[in-house]
């Protein structure tokens, strides 16, 4: 059999973790492959073990890293036995110099003693003993405990994070959010999830603490709305109720249609003149989206902080697919207002929180690619809904994180909702991980609920919650089946988006599935998404 070796430097030793996991997938993405295993090899710490067969054909890849370097050890066979590539890769990292990781994590063995261990602690949280997926394992030592991360089948969550307290593992749950907060910077640069966990801490994991309502952009922390600043009293009674209650930021309706409000123009100065961050919102319908496009832009370009599209009814109803006309009208409105806007303003998009209710509601249209929105804003009015605030948050999480956006989910006020109930949210929000909250309306809010809305929490008791994702199958339809469509098309399947899953989409996702190494049934289930969202490889 041929044997080839190789080595090459990154920058980083996380850089160096991302290239082993990218060589195995190009590997692993071979048309003609008939089957895969990986496995994790005992030492080096962190290596795997790929062995993809083609016809007659094996080749097995074997990768470690040693600081900053990734090795490889490929070897391709017919019918000649294989050789003992364990021992060699062995062999060669003794042979290696010490390259102690700067950050002083270092990565640690995978082997069958440390997946049981993992699989008894999350036995012990969960009271169901699951093994590891091969090849989702990784582990490292810091700071005098050692850490590990890991996926378990059937598990509709991100990966499980585990540590050790003396020489015993406890489960910690999930990654803690946005940026991956839980896990010690100097682990996830080992690991290689600087890229996809950023090294700035998550604007809200913990809804009590003092700075929870941080962050630099006017979409973290705590908002009101205005419709009109002629019923909400006047600027002076809006700076009054905002700043006595802790609100932050006050989105301030710009605009409906083609019309432009100057109330925006008139209020702007002065709340922000009071320490609030101003952001303006427009109600759009889709008829004339060019027009309305610059109806947006021209509230961006008066001083606004943020902006929000505000698109609902108007867009449901098309035929669905990525090429109807709702779709059309909302990626020429983007498009437009990105192109007349400065790029340095975040905008939002705001609609309907149930994304399987509304199916045909064009989400993937207004956040698609550079002219796309920067984060969704759900309305989830559980009140209007006659739900419970858990019920009405958990399925907002779930069929909202398929489209890998920040959340900063919005609160009804106007159906006199009980102060628990509203305190509830601002918890579940921050158990989520989602950067901040508002409320729709400063007009509606009584005199009850106002001072619930921005006060500091002392006792949430909801625990961190891991992301979730829907489960899509044959015969699914709608915005959710234009999104996995668009997603095989990142990954190089061509399929079109019709938002119909019928037999090319099931054909599609199969494929997509046998090139990560998952079941290939066909269904985009919790593990799939997770796959999808991923950012493929840059060719070329």
């Amino acid at each position: 059999p041929a044997l080839t070796g190789w080595a090459t430097q990154f920058a980083t030793a996380g850089g160096a973790g991302s290239g082993a996991v990218l060589v195995s997938r190009m590997l692993r993405s071979a048309p003609d492959r008939i089957s895969t295993t990986i496995e994790d090899i005992a030492a080096p710490a962190g290596a795997r073990r790929v062995t993809v067969t083609t016809g007659a054909t094996a080749r097995t890849l074997v990768t470690f890293t040693a600081g900053t370097w990734l090795y490889g050890l490929l070897e391709t066979r017919t019918t000649e036995p294989p050789r003992d590539l364990d021992a060699l890769a062995a062999q060669l990292w003794e042979r290696q110099p010490d390259r102690p990781d700067p950050a002083g994590a270092q990565a640690a063995p995978v082997n069958d003693a440390l997946k049981t261990a993992l699989a008894e602690a999350h036995a012990r949280v969960r009271g169901v003993f699951r093994t590891p997926i091969p090849g989702s394992t990784q582990a490292a030592t810091y700071a005098g405990s050692s850490w590990a991360l890991t996926r378990f089948p059937g598990a509709a969550l991100e990966p499980v994070l585990f540590r050790t307290v003396g020489t015993t593992w406890f489960e910690l749950g999930d990654t803690g959010g946005q940026g991956c907060p839980r896990i010690p910077a100097a682990v996830r640069e080992v690991w290689g999830l600087t890229r996809t966990c950023p090294l700035s801490p998550s604007p809200v994991i913990d809804p009590t603490a003092t700075d929870a309502a941080g962050g630099d952009s006017p979409f973290h922390g705590i908002g009101t709305w205005v419709w009109e600043v002629d019923g909400s009293g006047g600027v002076t009674a809006i700076v009054e109720k905002a700043t006595a209650n802790g609100i932050s930021t006050v989105y301030v309706k710009s605009g409906d249609g083609t019309r432009y409000w100057r109330q925006f123009d008139r209020s702007l100065a002065p709340l922000k003149a009071a320490g609030l961050r101003v952001c303006a919102w427009q109600y759009v319908y889709g008829r004339r989206p060019i027009r309305e496009a610059r109806v947006g832009a021209r509230a961006i370009r008066a001083g606004a902080d943020c902006f929000v599209v505000d698109a609902e009814g108007e867009f449901e109803g098309g035929r669905g697919s990525y090429e109807g006309r709702t779709y059309r009208a909302a990626r020429r409105y983007m498009r437009e207002l990105r192109r007349r806007s400065p790029r340095d303003v975040s905008v939002g998009l705001t609609s309907f929180a149930y994304v399987d209710l509304h199916s045909s509601f064009p989400y993937s249209a207004f956040l698609d690619g550079s002219d796309g929105a920067d984060l969704l804003m759900p309305q989830v009015y559980w009140g209007a809904f006659r739900s419970r605030v858990q019920t009405a948050m958990r399925r907002t999480a779930r069929w909202n994180s398929i489209y890998d956006v920040p959340i900063a989910p919005i609160a009804g006020t106007y159906q006199r909702e009980p102060r628990s109930e509203l305190a509830e949210f601002r918890c579940l929000s921050g158990a989520l991980g989602w950067p901040g909250v508002s409320y729709w309306s400063f007009q509606h809010t009584n005199a009850g609920q106002w001072p619930v809305l921005g006060r500091p929490l002392t006792n949430c008791s909801i625990p961190a919650q891991a992301r979730t994702y829907p489960t899509l199958r044959i015969r699914s339809r709608g915005d959710a089946v234009v999104r996995i469509q668009a997603r095989l098309r990142a990954w190089g399947v061509p399929i079109p988006r019709t938002g119909f899953f019928l037999r090319r989409t099931r054909s599609g996702v199969r494929a997509f599935q046998r090139s990560r190494g998952l079941e290939a049934d066909g269904v985009v289930g919790p593990l799939t998404w997770a796959a999808l969202l991923e950012e493929p490889p840059i060719s070329g």
